[in-house]
């Protein structure tokens, strides 16, 4: 019985204290937007680029990539593919950025697998953004790398 009372107490502070810090009023106050929702759809084509397996290769100072049949196959692809601006180069304005599955300024999101990231090659500079863009160009994958980019994107368009 008294083990029952303790679980029931425990119960009922836990959800008073998340009703109390993340619902104020009834209405969510979480998340990067304050309300509860992440700012954009993910792109579930992000979960494709999963199926390589990274390696690294100490002596060598290198990471290594392999790629199932299946994604292979899409060497010198057109893709579109939606996610967020990583700059390279100290400018506002470049053809050449990584993009990233989620944002690496974002406090709530879980950090980027090595998957998760292509390397763009736009056809012309854009400006710099931190909101989610859509780039589409021609898919290449890279099974050695000393910066660890398994994907480039090269004559890419931003819309």
């Amino acid at each position: 019985m008294r083990g029952l009372c303790l679980a029931l107490g425990l119960l009922a502070l836990s959800s008073s204290a998340v009703d109390a810090q993340f619902y104020s009023g009834g209405q969510p106050k979480w998340g990067p937007n304050g309300n509860g929702l992440l700012d954009h759809e993910d792109d579930l084509r992000w979960v494709f680029f999963h199926d390589a397996k990274i390696i690294a290769d100490e002596a060598k100072g290198e990471y290594r990539a392999t790629f199932t049949p299946s994604l292979a196959k899409e060497e010198g692809a057109t893709l579109s593919i939606t996610g967020y601006m990583l700059p390279v180069e100290a400018s506002t304005r470049s053809a050449h950025f990584v993009l990233t599955r989620r944002s690496a300024g974002c406090p709530f999101c879980p950090p980027n697998e090595p998957t998760e990231a292509i390397e763009v090659f736009a056809a012309r500079p854009v400006d710099y953004t931190q909101a989610p863009v859509t780039v589409e160009g021609t898919l290449h994958l890279i099974a050695r790398s000393d910066n660890g980019l398994f994907f480039r994107m090269d004559k890419a368009k931003v819309g």
